[in-house]
């Protein structure tokens, strides 16, 4: 298990050259409040707003709730965790690559680690489901706990964001201050930020 945490921890930090050009992208999540051709007006928190640029064909997926019994061996899937009291790994966070969609890069989030795996089966323990994911050097073992957050993502186009979706997007500034948009996420109206 300590090898498992370890790994998933590792490959958060370790930035490979083919990785660095991520380090200069930005993520911005928030309400669409403006649409106009290829921009988009995205409002942020505490009142800022910030256009966005969609004219690059990003990789787009919506997202809806799922839950654990959405969960299957065979999928892929996206895992943020982070260390529970005895070391083991805890999901806070669970998105479900249905067939066709984007599959995301492997991002963190704050003080967390993500993995992009395969579950290969679900089991029920004391603390909660466990799913047991196929790993570069072996299984891991990940607790799905009362607060994951479970979202099954699906392929989208640039058309499906409309006035009022949850985004968040990931892209890289440009001079005139606009964000060109890489990857984007629509989420339910009012769902918050959906993930990436």
């Amino acid at each position: 298990m300590h090898r498992f945490a370890a790994l998933i921890i590792a490959s958060v930090v370790a930035i490979t050259p083919a990785q660095a050009k991520t380090a200069s992208e930005l993520r911005i999540s928030g309400t669409v409040e403006k649409l106009d051709g290829n921009l988009v007006t995205v409002s942020l928190s505490r009142g800022i707003s910030l256009v966005a640029r969609l004219d690059s064909e990003p990789r787009v997926n919506s997202v809806a709730k799922g839950s654990g019994s959405d969960l299957k061996a065979g999928s892929q899937v996206s895992i943020q965790a982070k260390s529970g009291q005895s070391g083991d790994l805890i999901a806070t966070q669970i998105v479900l690559f249905a067939p066709g969609s984007n599959r995301s890069d492997a991002e963190p989030g704050p003080d967390n680690a993500q993995l992009v795996a395969t579950i290969k089966k679900t089991n029920a323990s004391p603390e909660g489901p466990v799913l047991t994911v196929a790993i570069k050097d072996g299984d891991g073992k990940i607790t799905i706990g009362p607060d994951t957050a479970i979202w099954i993502a699906r392929a989208a186009r640039i058309t499906d964001i409309k006035v009022g979706s949850a985004v968040t997007m990931t892209g890289v500034k440009r001079e005139d201050g606009s964000l060109q948009v890489l990857r984007a996420t629509i989420g339910p109206a009012g769902a918050g930020n959906p993930p990436l």
